[in-house]
C-alpha cells in the first residue's frame, strides 16, 4: 500500500482495492465505467474551488470526505493537506480522505530564527522545514515556525524520504503542551511508522528514532502481536515516560502492515516526490520502487539529469509480478529559493486558476494548478478553505516562493497573502 501523505500520486485500483494512502479512508468505491477500477490521486491541497491536488482541479459537489479514518466535510480541509482524491469516469471526486503523518511533541527545532526553512525533531522524526511549507498555528504567540520550542504539539502532512524523516506540506501548531492538548484532543498523539528492534520481553520497539513503551497497550488489528517490518500507527495520551520512551495507549497495524504500494496487474500509478534510490533499471520515490526498462520515457531525453534528492514525477503500472515499471519519468525543477514580496498591481486570470501576477514593481508571477494558494489574511475576510487566485485583489500583499524561468518572469511555488508587508 501506499501512504497517503508521502507520496504525490495517481494510481488505478482494482475493484478490491482498499484506499489506503492519504486520507484512510477505508473501503473501495467502483467508479469505473465497468466498475472494475478505482482511479485516485494522492498529493497536497494546492488552493480551492472545488480542490487542486497534482495540477488537476476535482469537482468536490458530490463527494465524501473522510477525516483521520471519520467521516466529516469539506470544511475540515486545509492547504498543504495531503489527501487521496478518488475520482469517476468525469473526473470528480466520489471521496476525499486525509489522515496525517505526525501529530506530537517536539523535542528540538533547528530553524534558525526568522527562517522559514530547516529541521524540527518531533517524536523521533526528523521533519524537514521548506519555504513551500504551510504553517498554521492555533497559538498566537507561535505565530511562525521558528517560534516552535520543545513540548509544543504540532501536526505535520507531508512527504516520506526515509523511515524516520518526513518533508513536511503542512505544519499545523496544536496545542503549547500535551496537557492543554489532551484536554481539547482525547485521541491522543500519534505516529506512524515501521517497527524495529522490537522486543517481547521488554514491550519496547522503535519507530525511526523513537522508542515505543507498549506495555499494557491495546493492539488492534494485530492478531500475531508486534513484530519487526509492519508499519502501525501508536497513539499515547501519556507522552513520554522517565526513559524518554514513548508510553502508548493503542497500537494499530495501518494499511495492512505495508507502507508501499501493493496492486494489481495493470493497475495505473503517478507519483511525484523525491529519489531517494536510483540504480540502471530503478528508481525509488518516497519509498516507492519502479523498474525502469527499454520502454520508459525520460521528459528531458535523460535520466542522467536526474540524482538522489530531486523532486520527479514518475507514471507507470503494475506488472503481473506485482512489480511498478515506469513508462514516464520527468524531472521537475524544485529551486523555489527566490523570494519575492510586493503589492499586486494586476492579476490576468486563464482558465482553471492559472494566470499571472504582476506586482508594483512590474515582477511577473506565474501561476499555476500546483501552486499553493494560502491566506495569511484575518478569517472572515477570504476563508483559507476557499482561497485562490480569484481572491486576490489589485493592492493585496503577497509573499511568493518561485522558480526563476530566466525570461524575467517567475512561476509561483507557494503564494502567502498577508495582512501587512512582514520586515
Amino acid at each position: 500500500m501506499i501512504k497517503k501523505h508521502y507520496l504525490s500520486v495517481s494510481l488505478v485500483l482494482g475493484v478490491i482495492s482498499v484506499l489506503y494512502g492519504c486520507g484512510g479512508g477505508g473501503s473501495s468505491t467502483d467508479v469505473g465505467s465497468n466498475n472494475t477500477s478505482e482511479k485516485s490521486s494522492t498529493g497536497p491541497i494546492t488552493s480551492f474551488g472545488s480542490i487542486y491536488v497534482n495540477g488537476k482541479r476535482y469537482d468536490t459537489s458530490n463527494s465524501e470526505v473522510y477525516v483521520e479514518d471519520e467521516s466529516s466535510n469539506e470544511s475540515e480541509l486545509r492547504v498543504g493537506m495531503m489527501v487521496d482524491v478518488v475520482e469517476d469516469d468525469n473526473g470528480n471526486a466520489v471521496r476525499v480522505s486525509y489522515d496525517d503523518d505526525l501529530e506530537g511533541i517536539v523535542a528540538a527545532n533547528n530553524i534558525a530564527a526568522g527562517s522559514s526553512a530547516g529541521t524540527l525533531e518531533v517524536m523521533g522524526q526528523i521533519v524537514t522545514v521548506e519555504n513551500k511549507t504551510v504553517f498554521e498555528t492555533d497559538i498566537a504567540a507561535i505565530s511562525s515556525v521558528d517560534l516552535i520550542v520543545a513540548g509544543n504539539i504540532v501536526e505535520v502532512s507531508g512527504y516520506t524520504t526515509s523511515d524516520s524523516t518526513i518533508t513536511a506540506t503542512r505544519i499545523e501548531v496544536k496545542a503549547v503542551d500535551l496537557a492543554t492538548y489532551l484536554s481539547n484532543y482525547s485521541k491522543g498523539i500519534e505516529v506512524k511508522g515501521i517497527v524495529t528492534q522490537h522486543s517481547a520481553s521488554a514491550n519496547t520497539f522503535k519507530l525511526g528514532l523513537l522508542v515505543v513503551n507498549y506495555a499494557g497497550a491495546i493492539l488492534d488489528d494485530l492478531a500475531n502481536g508486534v513484530q519487526d517490518n509492519l508499519y502501525v500507527e501508536v497513539k499515547s495520551v501519556q507522552g513520554m515516560n522517565a526513559s524518554d520512551q514513548l508510553v502508548a495507549s493503542k497500537v494499530e497495524l495501518e494499511d495492512n502492515g505495508r507502507r508501499d504500494y501493493s496492486g494489481d496487474d495493470g493497475d495505473e500509478y503517478e507519483v511525484k516526490g523525491y529519489v531517494t534510490a536510483l540504480a540502471a533499471d530503478s528508481i525509488t520515490v518516497n519509498e516507492e520502487t519502479f523498474i525502469i526498462s527499454n520502454a520508459t520515457e525520460f521528459e528531458d531525453g535523460s535520466k542522467g539529469k536526474i540524482k538522489i534528492g530531486d523532486m520527479v514525477e514518475v507514471e507507470g503500472s503494475v506488472n503481473s509480478d506485482g512489480k511498478l515499471v515506469a513508462s514516464e519519468i520527468e524531472l521537475e525543477d524544485s529551486d523555489d529559493s527566490n523570494e519575492i514580496k510586493g503589492a499586486v498591481a494586476s492579476i490576468v486570470i486563464n482558465i482553471d486558476n492559472n494566470g499571472t501576477i504582476t506586482l508594483s514593481d512590474n515582477t511577473v508571477i506565474k501561476v499555476t494548478n500546483n501552486t499553493l494558494m494560502h491566506d495569511e489574511r484575518d478569517e472572515g475576510i477570504t476563508p483559507d478553505k476557499t482561497f485562490n487566485l480569484a481572491d486576490i485583489a489589485s493592492g493585496d500583499y503577497i509573499e511568493v516562493y518561485a522558480i526563476d524561468n530566466g525570461d524575467g518572469t517567475f512561476t509561483a511555488t507557494k503564494i502567502e497573502r498577508e495582512d501587512t508587508p512582514k520586515p
